[in-house]
């Protein structure tokens, strides 16, 4: 159940808190005064799609929190979810909080920042929402089928569901299928080019995906041997002296040095640690010299390893031409194509297979789907008696509610059914499909109705009427009227209506107005105490709060509202 909803900077309302509570609570107000602006906020709050313009002008962001009491399986749904502690109790509170700002928005649920999936998941357990305009949608076979479904119980569903994943999996199969079928001409032809390629690839005989540049750094050594021999050997000789040069080395200063600190010790024993370092200093010295020796003696001058090096990276850009740009993407090529060609040389035998599972699945989807169908005739009897009777509430007792039945012929993800709503409002008329011959008034009642059949097994708590009682008038209001009463005693109701007959029954009755200031304009709610709410019914009737037969006929209203909320 929806508690409270604080609304900041968002659209025309600076700064708002709405309290609600059990039963009926009605939401009037002048047109355009901002009763939609307060259904946005709410529908902003649990997730809705909203764009930074929302946010009032002079304002950086726009927050808003809405509190709900949760319901036994919102409860269990949170802890699952891990967004409220595990030994919470059966009445605790759940907040949802959203902050809008001009380059997107975040979503806390009791604090802890959640994506919009998770919120659209908790939203449709929390509220539903039914609008005037929204009976249109009973005239769409698509939405009559799902409010059938709707009635089914966890057997039902369970069925709608394996038809649902055996099509998706016969959709899978049919598009594998299709993409092997093709004539013989072409599959030789697609065949042999794709040899072709794996047989260059294979020939390119590809293992490391950094071939090609080790390649490049050997030909850059051996395209530089004798230069490199030349320094290699003139550095050996700074270090050890050469046959050829008498002149002085590192090795034979090092040695000096070490013979002169070493004579120094005998005076200063301190001037071992230098000693020490000399001799390490000496060592890695003559470890140098042979390294560069080994170095040159391992260079390659031979033009002929350079021209095979040349060749072969040559080869290995010519293949990142044609599959890479990278070496790893041509040997990911040589995987895929050796798949492709194993694939179009067994082509026959392979759809025969698919031909066969799609034959296999869908006997059992016809199977499943012709059982669905079954369960949904059942249901269409004892939705229609419901509706019929629901109907006589509501100023229709002369109406025939039927669904009618037309098979498809293969099933599709919903089964093999197509639905029309029937009704012939009149005795003598034949049924016929609700978008034929249905008033907009009754479209209205027939969705009020059966809103009121689904109240008792649906799980969310908060139901929106958002003008569904447009173009009612006399004793078909008044069967509105004491409809919305008796099913706020099942769920809470949020209602948005202009006809004080609806108004006057109200649990707990809030106006929307809308000010203008010197400088900008602002939209607050208010609840009304029992004179206030009088001379809004009067306002409502007549456009005079203040007519005294504006004032008695509000009266009556209200006495008869009494009268309702009392009948059981």
């Amino acid at each position: 159940m929806l508690k409270s909803i604080q609304i900041r900077d968002f659209a025309l309302i600076e700064r708002t808190q709405v309290e609600w509570t059990r039963g009926l609570n009605v939401l009037t107000g002048e047109t355009g005064a901002g009763k939609s602006i307060l259904m946005d906020a709410l529908n902003a709050v649990l997730g809705g799609k909203v764009p930074p313009s929302i946010i009032r002008p002079g304002a950086d962001k726009a927050n808003l929190e809405a509190v709900f009491m949760a319901s036994s399986h919102v409860i269990a749904w949170l802890k699952k979810e891990e967004l409220i502690d595990e030994d919470a109790d059966d009445q605790c509170e759940l907040v949802v909080a959203r902050e809008i700002g001009k380059s997107g928005s975040k979503i806390r649920i009791n604090g802890t920042l959640v994506n919009h999936n998770l919120l659209a998941e908790l939203r449709t357990m929390l509220i539903t929402v039914h609008a005037q305009h929204e009976a249109r949608t009973l005239m769409s076979s698509q939405s009559q089928l799902e409010l059938l479904d709707g009635l089914g119980a966890d057997t039902h569903t369970k069925i709608l569901e394996k038809v649902r994943t055996l099509y998706a999996r016969k959709r899978q199969l049919q598009d594998e299928l299709d993409s092997l079928t093709m004539s013989e001409d072409e599959r030789l032809r697609k065949l042999d080019f794709a040899k072709f390629q794996l047989n260059e690839l294979e020939q390119a005989e590809l293992s490391d995906a950094h071939e090609d540049e080790e390649l490049q750094r050997q030909v850059s050594v051996l395209s530089n041997a004798i230069e490199l021999k030349t320094q290699a050997e003139a550095a050996q000789d700074a270090l050890t002296g050469s046959d050829s040069d008498s002149s002085v080395c590192a090795l034979d200063l090092i040695q000096k040095a070490m013979s002169e600190v070493e004579k120094a010790l005998r005076f200063d024993a301190s001037l071992a640690t230098i000693y020490e370092t000399l001799g390490t200093s000496l060592a890695s010295l003559e470890e140098a010299s042979t390294e560069l020796r080994r170095y040159g003696d391992r260079l390659d001058t031979d033009p002929g390893t350079l021209t095979d090096l040349e060749n072969r990276a040559n080869l290995l850009a010519t293949i990142k031409r044609k599959y890479g740009p990278h070496l790893s993407d041509a040997i990911s090529k040589h995987e895929e194509l050796a798949g492709e060609v194993e694939k179009l040389e067994n082509a026959l035998k392979e759809t025969e297979g698919l031909a066969e599972e799609i034959a296999d699945v869908s006997k059992e989807l016809l199977a499943k789907a012709v059982e669905l169908s079954k369960g949904r005739v059942k249901l269409a009897k004892t939705l229609s008696a419901q509706v019929e009777k629901e109907l006589v509430d509501l100023g229709m007792e002369k109406c025939r509610f039927e669904i009618a039945f037309q098979q498809l012929s293969e099933s599709g993800p919903n089964g093999v059914d197509k639905i029309d709503f029937l009704i012939a409002p009149n005795p003598g008329q034949p049924p016929m499909p609700l978008g034929k011959i249905a008033s907009g008034g009754e479209l209205s009642r027939i969705m009020l109705a059966i809103k009121t059949i689904f109240a008792a097994a649906d799980q969310v708590s908060t139901v929106i009427f958002d003008e569904i009682d447009t173009g009612l008038s006399g004793r078909v209001l008044n069967a509105v009227r004491d409809k919305l009463s008796r099913l706020s005693r099942l769920q809470q109701i949020l209602c948005i209506t202009h006809q004080p007959i609806v108004a006057s029954v109200a649990d707990n009755y809030l106006e929307v107005r809308k000010e203008h200031l010197a400088d900008r304009t602002i939209v607050s709610v208010s609840v009304l105490d029992d004179a206030m709410r009088l001379r809004s019914l009067a306002a409502m009737a007549s456009g005079n709060a203040d007519e005294e037969a504006s004032l008695s006929f509000a009266r009556s209203l209200i006495d008869q509202a009494a009268s309702v909320r009392a009948h059981p």
